[in-house]
C-alpha cells in the first residue's frame, strides 16, 4: 500500500489520507470510526491517540537492559503516575544520543477503550501515536499547535506537552514557551486564531522569536505528517501489539479452533465410549450364546464355533435322521394348516424326537392331526391328553418311521 489513513481520535473524529511521506492526498473529512473502515480498507492505518491521556517520562533505563526495560520502566515512572502502575501500560521509545529514552504511560482501561471502539469499526491500526509525538521536530526551536482549545508542544531536549489551551496564557507558561532564549513555532488552527487572537500575539512579548502560521484545514494534516514517520513511538507494544501473519490470524480464529478441538474430542469420546459398550455387549452376547449352546447340547462339552454346531444338530447331521428337524416342522405346519383346529402351545426336541404340546376342540380334531402326519412320512404318538378350558391338551412325539 502507497497510502495512509490517518485517523484522529478527537470530538469529533477526522482523517485523512497521506503518502508515505506524510503527504495530504485528500481533504480533511469528519465523522465517525464506521465513516472510517471503507477508506481503511485499502490503505495503511495510522491512528492519532488523545495526548492529554499520556504521561511521558525519560527515567534513568539500563542502557542495554534488552527484555529488562519492560520490566523496569513501570517502576521507573512509579512517582510520575496518578494511580498505581499495574492500572498503566507502558510505550518504550528509542533512546536518543544522550543516552536519554523516551517513555509513554496510559491507563490500561482507556486504551482497551480506544482499541475495541476501533475494532467494533472494524479498525485494526497499525500504531497508534500520541497527539504530542505528532508535532514536527525542528532542533533549533519550540514547535507549537493550537488545536481544538489543545496546546501541544515539542522542543529539542524537553518532554512532549498536551495541555487545556484555556487559560491560555497559564497554558504558555506551563510549556515553558515564555523567555527570552525561547524561539517558537507557533501553528494555530483558524478557529482558535479567531478566538485567541490577542493572546497569541501577546506571546510575542515574551518569546525571543514567534513564527506564527495558521492552519486553514485545522491541525490533523500537520499532526499526520509526523504520525506516518518510521520512528514514532507507538503505544501498540507489550500486550496491545499488534499481531500480524499467523499470529493475527490465530487471534482472530482461536474461538472457532478451540470449538473445533473440542467437538472433535467430544466426537471422539463418544465413539470410544460406544466402542467399550459394544465390546461389553459382545463379550455378554457370548457368555449367553454359549451357555445357550450348552443348554440346548448339554453332550457337547466345547464349542467351537456355535452356529456352526448347532447348524449341525438341527440338520440332524452324523443320524439316521435325513430328513432332520426343519424337515418336520415343515410337515407339522402342512398337517396343522389341513386339520382344523389343532393349536401349537409348545415344541421341543429330545432324543431325536419332536415334543409336541397341542390344544384340540376334541380327540377327533387330534386324530385328524396324527393321520395328516403319518400321511407325510412320519409317526405320530399321541402320549397323553388332558381335557380343559380350552379343550382336549395332548403331548404328541413326532418321529421317522412307522409307529412302533
Amino acid at each position: 500500500m502507497s497510502q495512509f489513513l490517518v485517523l484522529r481520535m478527537a470530538n469529533p473524529v477526522s482523517w485523512i489520507i497521506t503518502d508515505t511521506d506524510g503527504g495530504r492526498v485528500g481533504p480533511v473529512s469528519v465523522g465517525g470510526l464506521a465513516d472510517a473502515a471503507p477508506i481503511a480498507a485499502e490503505r495503511r492505518l495510522v491512528v492519532i491517540a488523545p495526548g492529554a491521556s499520556v504521561t511521558f517520562a525519560q527515567p534513568e533505563l539500563p542502557v542495554k537492559g534488552g527484555a529488562r526495560i519492560a520490566q523496569v520502566v513501570p517502576y521507573a515512572m512509579e512517582e510520575l503516575l496518578a494511580g498505581e502502575v499495574e492500572q498503566f501500560h507502558f510505550a518504550v521509545g528509542r533512546t536518543d544520543a544522550g543516552g536519554r529514552t523516551l517513555v509513554a504511560a496510559v491507563r490500561r482501561d482507556e486504551l482497551r477503550g480506544w482499541m475495541a471502539a476501533l475494532k467494533a469499526a472494524g479498525l485494526d491500526p497499525e500504531a497508534l501515536i500520541p497527539e504530542p509525538l505528532c508535532v514536527p521536530d525542528n532542533p533549533g526551536k519550540m514547535v507549537a499547535v493550537i488545536d481544538s482549545g489543545q496546546l501541544l508542544v515539542r522542543a529539542p531536549g524537553m518532554l512532549p506537552v498536551a495541555l487545556d489551551a484555556e487559560p491560555l496564557t497559564e497554558a504558555f507558561t506551563l510549556a515553558g514557551l515564555e523567555g527570552e532564549d525561547r524561539h517558537v513555532q507557533l501553528y494555530v488552527s483558524q478557529q482558535d486564531w479567531q478566538h485567541s487572537r490577542e493572546m497569541i500575539e501577546a506571546l510575542r512579548e515574551v518569546t525571543g522569536s514567534l513564527d506564527l502560521q495558521l492552519l486553514p484545514d485545522g491541525a490533523l494534516p500537520l499532526l499526520a505528517s509526523g504520525s506516518v514517520r518510521g520512528d514514532a513511538l507507538s503505544l501498540l507494544q507489550g500486550d496491545f501489539a499488534r499481531r500480524s501473519g499467523w499470529g493475527a490470524e490465530w487471534q482472530r480464529w482461536r474461538i472457532a479452533a478451540f470449538l473445533a478441538l473440542a467437538a472433535l474430542g467430544l466426537h471422539i469420546g463418544v465413539n470410544g465410549f460406544d466402542l467399550l459398550r459394544l465390546r461389553a455387549d459382545e463379550k455378554r452376547l457370548d457368555a449367553a450364546i454359549e451357555q445357550a449352546v450348552h443348554i440346548a447340547m448339554p453332550d457337547v462339552e466345547r464349542i467351537v464355533d456355535a452356529r456352526a454346531q448347532i447348524e449341525q444338530r438341527l440338520a440332524g447331521g452324523g443320524t439316521a435322521d435325513p430328513a432332520g428337524l426343519l424337515a418336520r416342522l415343515a410337515a407339522v405346519g402342512g398337517a396343522m394348516s389341513g386339520a382344523g383346529g389343532p393349536t401349537l402351545e409348545s415344541l421341543g426336541w429330545r432324543n431325536g424326537s419332536l415334543q409336541l404340546q397341542m390344544v384340540a376342540a376334541d380327540t377327533d380334531a387330534l386324530a385328524r392331526f396324527a393321520q395328516a402326519l403319518v400321511a407325510r412320512g412320519l409317526t405320530a404318538d399321541v402320549e397323553s391328553t388332558t381335557p380343559g378350558e380350552k379343550g382336549v391338551s395332548a403331548q404328541i412325539s413326532v418321529t421317522t418311521g412307522p409307529a412302533s
